[in-house]
């Protein structure tokens, strides 16, 4: 059997200038550069190395809670109040807690890839009226939808509003031909009956200008909150259209953030309004 031969004296210093060669790492600027040699493969055995150990060599990744008890409650138990701050983005509706942040007075920087977020959702009830808001309905349409959605209704009482959808229901057959406002704000819509050959009797149908609404408007939240709504309506060609606009709903959905906010700032943590 062939012995190999060995490597001759210059082919061992020439292996021996590419292995120093590789070895040496050039700083340039701010950045660290290693040269490797043609033909050669760069492998990173980190995450290998990583998975084969009992326990990671640190805590990191990111866990979504579902309402602001849990985000407080996983901060407290994970976090020290020093190497943390909790970043509340108002437009997102987010809180987002960087458990390993870069801190003031640290001479070394944090890798800030270990978080914790929570979402202040909006509640179902909330979103339909949201989704509606402003959206020109029929009559039978703003009808159904008053019905649907009633026990929202706070003010006037939602059985005062569900008659008037029943009422809107039981007049689709008619020409509106005219419309007055009440000394009392309502509207009062006058029509004539034209389900009958003949000219047909007429009525009249009394609408609040506005009325209150009374939901919760986040999903994780108790206590429900006030909204008031306009009323708005549009007469043509004897049909009706009908539709509300919310009085400043942002700020309710603001209001409600602030509060998850102050349960954060009361956790002992640092709350800084932005984001991460």
């Amino acid at each position: 059997m062939t012995q190999p031969s060995a490597l001759a004296p210059e082919s061992i210093e020439a292996l021996t200038t590419l292995l120093a060669a590789a070895l040496d790492i050039k700083e340039i600027g701010e950045s660290s550069h290693l040269v490797i040699p043609e033909g050669y493969k760069h492998v990173d055995l980190t995450k290998a190395i990583e998975a084969a150990a009992p326990t990671p060599a640190r805590k990191k990744g990111t866990v979504a809670l579902g309402d602001v008890a849990s985000f407080t409650k996983y901060l407290c138990d994970q976090a020290h109040t020093d190497h943390c701050y909790i970043y509340a983005d108002m437009e997102t509706r987010m809180l987002t807690a960087v458990i390993n942040d870069h801190m003031a007075g640290e001479e070394s920087a944090g890798w800030r890839d270990h978080r914790a977020v929570y979402t202040a959702e909006l509640s179902r009830e909330m979103a339909k009226w949201l989704e509606f808001d402003g959206k020109t309905m029929d009559q039978e349409q703003f009808a159904t939808f008053l019905e649907d959605n009633i026990a929202d209704v706070v003010e006037p009482s939602g059985e005062t509003l569900l008659q008037v959808a029943l009422t809107l229901q039981a007049t689709t057959g008619v020409d509106f031909k005219s419309h007055r406002r009440l000394d009392n704000g309502q509207v009062q819509l006058g029509y004539t009956e034209t389900t009958t050959a003949t000219a047909g009797a007429d009525g009249n149908l009394t609408i609040p200008r506005d009325f209150t609404i009374g939901l919760r408007v986040f999903r994780s939240a108790i206590e429900g909150y006030r909204i008031k709504a306009r009323l708005k309506y549009r007469l043509g060609g004897g049909k009706l259209k009908f539709w509300y606009e919310l009085d400043r709903p942002q700020n309710a959905i603001e209001d409600n953030f602030k509060e998850h906010v102050a349960s954060a700032v009361a956790s002992g943590f640092t709350v800084l309004m932005g984001k991460p």
